[in-house]
């Protein structure tokens, strides 16, 4: 279970850091600081959905929930990050959202390929 969660993570990391690039990367003091953030948000919620969130059944009531979940934790992420930045709660709450909805509809096609 764990290295299926890694790999997922690993995964994760790869096609939502592209995303979140695209919005934040103005906001950022350097590319680093924007890599560094976007692991922090990934190594906080992606170990909270997939190892502590109760599996709700059925299965999309648990992508809603969870998936929603995660959007909000990861823009008060950032949101924080970005504190003192003209509409940083904005520009939080939407790069989450687009970053976390391709990085889901993804997973939501590949995943039934190794299952």
């Amino acid at each position: 279970m764990i290295a299926r969660w890694l790999l997922a993570f690993v995964w994760t990391l790869a096609l939502e850091l592209p995303i979140y690039t695209r919005w934040l990367r103005g906001s950022m003091r350097s590319g680093w600081a924007l890599c560094g953030l976007v692991f922090a948000v990934n190594a906080v919620s992606h170990p909270l959905l997939w190892f502590v969130m109760p599996r709700l059944t059925p299965y999309p009531l648990y992508l809603a929930v969870g998936e929603t979940s995660v959007v909000i934790v990861e823009a008060l992420i950032i949101a924080a990050a970005l504190r003192g930045r003209p509409g940083a709660a904005r520009l939080a709450f939407l790069s989450s959202l687009t970053a976390n909805a391709f990085s889901t509809a993804v997973g939501l096609i590949v995943m039934p390929l190794f299952t």
